[in-house]
């Protein structure tokens, strides 16, 4: 879906500049045609309260994911306050370089006002047909659809959890309230034994019919042919389950009791749009939903350091990464796992540029959010054997990979690093900055 911003005007009649206002709007929503955004643009200028009013109104019908506003003149703290409050989405200012209307001014003293409110925004300074501001709108857009998609996404934590307490909530942790009121998230709990009864009773002529179609697109196969048939219904009955939830996503237990369930169905599904993290890593799903959403499919690498050289960090994972972030299907092996189940193993293919993210943090202390990019090098076969024949990613940073390690766990960042094809950092950063939690990078901590 392409995100949508608001696109409004505003103006004081006590202040020169008014009589542009219209042709700045008209400029500004050409501008943004030709870039991945729609815009909603505003019925009339806002010059007063109620021309704010009325026009949040408006904006909100349309379902808008940002605000841009062109400062046309100086224009009251009162009036922007009305269309920052009343939408509560993301929000950049459109500055333009006209001398005698103040209009930077106005938007650097609004900002200061913000910034002592803990309120994000962004801005951007032109003429309305400036493309480099263009493109900021369009990605503080982009930025409120993601934000808006993860607020309302729903996610599925599958797995045990007794009911019990500690000065606090019965069957869900403090921190599960946390997390979902800062992001917004919906956390659903589903105990594993409903999918595993919904697989055990599905029809063996179906479960034979889907593995015959799976077949097509999976990689080379160790496990026997009962693993397989029983992997098949497993993914049926995720399917089922998300149908019946309305899902995002699942983050399913998995060590020590599941070892082996949920891999391949994850590999398979996530080449289907689906994320089921195989840890009960919440966190690092949501981040996974939104780096997919940024890039607007595809699916997402999640490993671990297992070995430092040079500035390439070696990421492995009992594998349950999709199929198709190999170089090809041969190189994707089936492994058997545990009773019944398996892990999906391959070397990822050269990508450049990569995304490399994680997450960690609580409801006190703050979330911070890692925001890098680099690049995937080739892995030879020996090295993938030698690895232990799992999820095998080289990672190649621009830097020591030991110093990154180490800054990474002077900032207490958790061993969970997710990577994804394209460069989607200043689109991350944007995310961290409207979202409130703090950026952290190869190099520390960044506010």
């Amino acid at each position: 879906m392409k995100a949508k911003t608001g696109l409004v005007a505003v103006a004081s009649q006590y202040e020169s500049g008014g009589q542009r206002a219209e042709n700045l709007l008209a400029q500004a929503a050409d501008a943004l045609k030709s870039r991945e955004v729609e815009t909603q643009i505003a019925s009339r200028v806002v010059w007063d309260a109620a021309d704010a009013v009325d026009m949040c109104r408006e904006l909100k019908q349309q379902n808008v994911d940002s605000l841009t506003v062109v400062l046309s003149t100086w224009v009251t703290d009162s009036l922007l306050y009305v269309l920052v409050h009343e939408m509560q989405i993301p929000v950049v200012f459109w500055a333009v370089p006209y001398t005698e209307t103040f209009s930077i001014g106005c938007v650097q003293h609004f900002g200061s006002v913000l910034t002592t409110h803990g309120i994000p925004y962004e801005y951007v300074y032109g003429l309305g047909d400036d493309a480099e501001a263009a493109d900021k709108v369009a990605m503080v857009a982009e930025t409120g659809r993601i934000i808006k998609a993860v607020k309302n996404m729903k996610l599925a934590l599958v797995g045990p959890r007794q009911t019990w307490r500690v000065a606090g909530p019965q069957d869900m942790t403090n921190e599960e309230w946390e997390f979902s009121q800062k992001f917004g998230v919906t956390l659903i709990h589903i105990e594993m034994e409903e999918i595993t009864a919904i697989a055990d009773e599905l029809p063996e002529d179906e479960v034979g019919k889907t593995w015959k179609c799976l077949q097509k697109r999976t990689g080379k196969v160790l496990a026997d042919e009962e693993s397989m048939l029983h992997m098949t219904r497993i993914y049926l009955a995720l399917k089922k389950v998300v149908k019946r939830y309305s899902l995002d996503a699942l983050a399913a237990e998995c060590y020590p009791f599941y070892s082996g369930l949920m891999n391949l169905p994850s590999s398979w599904l996530a080449d289907e749009g689906v994320i089921v993290d195989t840890e009960g890593d919440i966190g690092h799903t949501v981040v996974m939903y939104m780096l997919n959403l940024a890039a607007k499919g595809g699916a997402t690498a999640l490993g671990e350091v297992g070995s430092m050289e040079g500035n390439i960090l070696a990421l492995a994972h009992e594998g349950s990464s999709a199929h198709s972030l190999a170089a090809s299907i041969e190189n994707v092996q089936i492994s058997p796992s545990g009773d019944k189940g398996c892990f999906v193993g391959l070397p990822l293919r050269p990508i450049d540029p990569v995304t490399v993210s994680s997450i960690q943090g609580n409801g006190r202390d703050g979330y911070q959010i890692l925001v890098e990019s680099g690049k995937t090098v080739e892995a030879s076969r020996q090295e993938w054997i030698d690895g232990g024949e799992k999820l095998l990613v080289k990672l190649e940073i621009g830097m020591k990979a030991s110093e990154a390690v180490a800054s990474l766990m002077e900032a207490g960042m958790d061993h969970h690093l997710l990577v994804k094809e394209g460069d989607y950092t200043a689109l991350m950063s944007l995310l961290c900055k409207y979202l409130n939690v703090k950026k952290v990078s190869f190099h520390g901590t960044r506010h």
